[in-house]
This record gives C-alpha cells, sequence and structure tokens, in this order.
C-alpha cells in the first residue's frame, strides 16, 4: 500500500480465483477501482518525488507515470520484489527475494537496474530499505537459520556493512527528517522478547529500544510523528509525537497482523491486514495543525521569556491566547490552517539601559557603527519607524527617571506574520526598548504590582 503526494492510495492484492491486482482509490473518491496487473502477485510500491508509481511483482518491476492508469515492465529476474525505495535525483533502490536475497539499484528514475549486493542464499531476505542521503543507504534483512539484522552503505550502495542488530528480523526501517533511523523487529532469531522498535538516533552510535512488541512496519509523515504496526494474532497501531519517547495507541484492533499503512494528503491513516483482507481508515485525520515556538530575550543567553501572553490573531479576531511557560514555550493547538499574527504582552519589568546604550544609538546615527535587527528596533522609542535624536533623547530621560514610560511600551517583539499549513514552529525574540546591547537578564516571573 502506498500513497501519493496528492492523496491517490494504492493497494496490492495476491493473485487469487477472483483476479486481483492493484487498487487505486482517488482523492475525493470513495470507489476502488481495479487498474490492471490481474494476473501478478503485487508485493510493494514506491513513488518517487515526482509521483511516477513503481510496482513490484513476482519478478518485474513495472513503472506508471499516468498515475497507475497504464503500466511499463522495467525489470524483470528471479525473485519477488519485496520492497521499492524512491530517493531523490533519480535514484531508487529495491529487494528481491527468491534462490537468493538482492539489492537492485537504479540511477535513472527506474528505467534501468543494477545488482549492488547479494546475501549468497534465500534465507536472509531483505525487507525494508531506507535512503538518507545520496550516500548512506539502510537495509534489514530478516533471517531463517542465523544472521540477519541491519546493513548500511556509505558509498550509495556499492559496498554494504553489518551495523548491528545481528539476528533480529527487521521488518521496517524509516527515517525522519533529522536522519534518526527507526527499526521494526519482529522478532530474533534465537530470544523473541527482544523484539521492538529500535533507534539510531542521528548523534549517536548505539542502538536504543524505544517500543517492545512484533513490529511489522513503521511510517514517519511529514512532521515526524511515528506510526508503528504491529502483529502476532492480533493488529494494533501506534503513535509517537516526541521521536519514540513514548507511544499511544490508536483505537482499533485487527484481525491479523497490520502489514502495511499509508497517509493520504489530508493525513489519514490508513491500515491493512491480509490473512483476513481488511483495511481500515482512521476517523479523524493524524495532521492535527499547530503553531508552536520559544521566545527568549535578544541577549547572549537566550534567555527564556516565561510568563509572556500570546494572542493568535486572524484577520481582526483573536481567536487564541496563551502563555509561555518556563522555557519560553507557547503552543496553539488544533487551529485552522491561514496566516496568523501574534499580540506578544509582557509584564515583566523594563530594564537593561544604561549610557551605554544610548552611546551606540548616537553612533549609529551619526554612522560611526551600525546596529542591526532587533537592537536597532529597540531604538525606535517613539514609534516613528526610524531611529533619530528623538529617541536618543527620551531614552537619557528614561534612565533619568524623568518619565517612566515610553510611547511605544516597554518591549519590541521580533515576530512577523506566519502561514500555517500544518505543523509551524515558529521562534522568536523580545527585548526592552532601548537596550540597543542586550545586555538584561529578565527575571523568570511577572512583574510584581504593589497594592
Amino acid at each position: 500500500m502506498a500513497a501519493t503526494t496528492n492523496g491517490t492510495i494504492f493497494i496490492g492484492t495476491y493473485y487469487n480465483s477472483d483476479g486481483k491486482g492493484i487498487y487505486r482509490l482517488m482523492p475525493d473518491s470513495t470507489s476502488w477501482e481495479l487498474v490492471g496487473l490481474s494476473n501478478y502477485n503485487v508485493y510493494s510500491f514506491g513513488i518517487n518525488p515526482t509521483g511516477e508509481i513503481f510496482a513490484g511483482l513476482s519478478g518485474p518491476i513495472l513503472k506508471s507515470i499516468d498515475n497507475g492508469s497504464t503500466w511499463t515492465e522495467k525489470y524483470n529476474a528471479e525473485g519477488n520484489i519485496i520492497c521499492i525505495t524512491p530517493g531523490e535525483n533519480g535514484i531508487l533502490f529495491a529487494s528481491s527475494w527468491g534462490n537468493s536475497s538482492r539489492i537492485l539499484r537504479s540511477i535513472d528514475n527506474g528505467e534501468t537496474w543494477s545488482e549492488v549486493f547479494n546475501t549468497g542464499d534465500n534465507s536472509e531476505p531483505i525487507y525494508s530499505i531506507a535512503i538518507r542521503n545520496s550516500d548512506t543507504i539502510y537495509a534489514g534483512t530478516i533471517n531463517f537459520f542465523e544472521g540477519g539484522g541491519m546493513f548500511r552503505s556509505v558509498d550509495g550502495g556499492s559496498n554494504w556493512d553489518t551495523i548491528g542488530l545481528y539476528n533480529f528480523h527487521v521488518r521496517a526501517l524509516a527515517l525522519n527528517s533529522k536522519g534518526d533511523l527507526f527499526v521494526g523487529t519482529y522478532g530474533h532469531n534465537t530470544q523473541y522478547e527482544l523484539s521492538g522498535v529500535y533507534a539510531k538516533y542521528h548523534n549517536q552510535n548505539n542502538w536504543k529500544k524505544i517500543a517492545s512488541g512484533y513490529i511489522c512496519t513503521v511510517l514517519i509523515n511529514k512532521f515526524d510523528d511515528i506510526f508503528v504496526a504491529t502483529g502476532n494474532v492480533w493488529g494494533h497501531v501506534y503513535t509517537s509525537k516526541d521521536n519514540g519517547a513514548s507511544f499511544q495507541l490508536l483505537n482499533g484492533i485487527f484481525p491479523d497482523e497490520v502489514s502495511c499503512l499509508a497517509l493520504d494528503s489530508a493525513g489519514y491513516l490508513y491500515a491493512a491486514s491480509s490473512n483476513p483482507a481488511y483495511l481500515a481508515k482512521s476517523r479523524e485525520s493524524t495532521t492535527i495543525i499547530t503553531l508552536d515556538g520559544s521566545i527568549t530575550y535578544a541577549n547572549a543567553g537566550d534567555t527564556p521569556l516565561a510568563s509572556i501572553t500570546v494572542e493568535l490573531a486572524k484577520g481582526d479576531s483573536i481567536v487564541r491566547d496563551t502563555l509561555t511557560n518556563a522555557q519560553g514555550y507557547y503552543l496553539f493547538r488544533d487551529i485552522d490552517t491561514g496566516t496568523y499574527t501574534m499580540n506578544v504582552i509582557s509584564h515583566k519589568p523594563w530594564g537593561g539601559v544604561s549610557a551605554a546604550d544610548v552611546l551606540l544609538y548616537r553612533k549609529h546615527i551619526a554612522n560611526i557603527s551600525n546596529l542591526n535587527g532587533i537592537y536597532l528596533a529597540s531604538g525606535d522609542v517613539n514609534g516613528s519607524g526610524d531611529l533619530t535624536a528623538v529617541d536618543v533623547l527620551l531614552i537619557k530621560k528614561r534612565i533619568a527617571n524623568i518619565i517612566n514610560v515610553f510611547p511605544t511600551g516597554d518591549w519590541f517583539f521580533n515576530n512577523q506574520p506566519v502561514m500555517v499549513n500544518g505543523r509551524v514552529t515558529y521562534n522568536f525574540k523580545g527585548i526592552c526598548y532601548g537596550d540597543a546591547n542586550g545586555s538584561y537578564v529578565p527575571p523568570a516571573g511577572k512583574k510584581m504590582v504593589n497594592k
């Protein structure tokens, strides 16, 4: 099962007396249509970044350039094509399993294929391949006697080395946007209780077990949410939204192991089992639109700005508001798509302004040295849109306690309008007006008010 970026879902079935093949579900449709290959067992799909679709059969690899309406054979050899993994710039990898287990590579968008790895026999089928970049490729195998585990190539697939999880039955691989590798294992050659999800985080060398169970497939969406399907008698689907630190069970149970997962363009999750054949779609989209981020002070330590009020506005309407936590973090969850502005309100005390800041502003005005960004904006205390001698005079009066407020208020934040159409993280900074050198370290809590 696989999904294109426009939301078309493809299902491959095993041939039986009724004559099955590849089925397609178009976006906004509720009817599946048979689009061919009814005389073949369909083992795998791969969809490249440009939307061309590859199907792995018992021997052939076929390609469609018209969203599955027609198919052209591009490769045919002994063995079942267990997996097809497209990469960037016309690179694809596939695995075949017959008299031996092999990895195939194409560098011309699937037009031609060549063998780059062979396990030597058929006791170690290669179930999954993941591509991190043009150099680093991962492959996971299962074993029937001894061996199996993880392989890696660092030269684009020409040479391969083992990298651990020896004797594990590796069924699924998935990479997130950071390069963290997640491996689903379905048992172990001698110790089945070791089965589960293992992670090799991009900044670590060791494997870490992050979940237990008999793992059939792993899927990661564009927001780095992890979806894991399990098997062994009953099938379940779990999700992690914190990079594998915890997993939550999604409602629903399958009569057999969940053998494949796919996401459509709206974020709905599809899950399928094979014995008996069963296909389900999530009742709700797994994509919850959020806007989050951290607000820090523009000083050398990036001090978190806690207890800051953030109002989320769409047009002229305030739709949500929240307070930042101790780390300066804010979150707006389950919002509509659109362009938003944030009104940021601080009740922290003004401070950090001295004669040193006045000197920096005067040097900027005299073209002796330049201020930029938030530090320049902090000098526009009268809100004129520019830094002038009038601003410098007001800052000097504030230091001397002749005035106790600026026309603009005490705080400036450099946030801009944000377009939200998924999960967006937007970090920005705040500064006290007049603090040209960013020397202030604001207190953690709100300003104390005498009553």
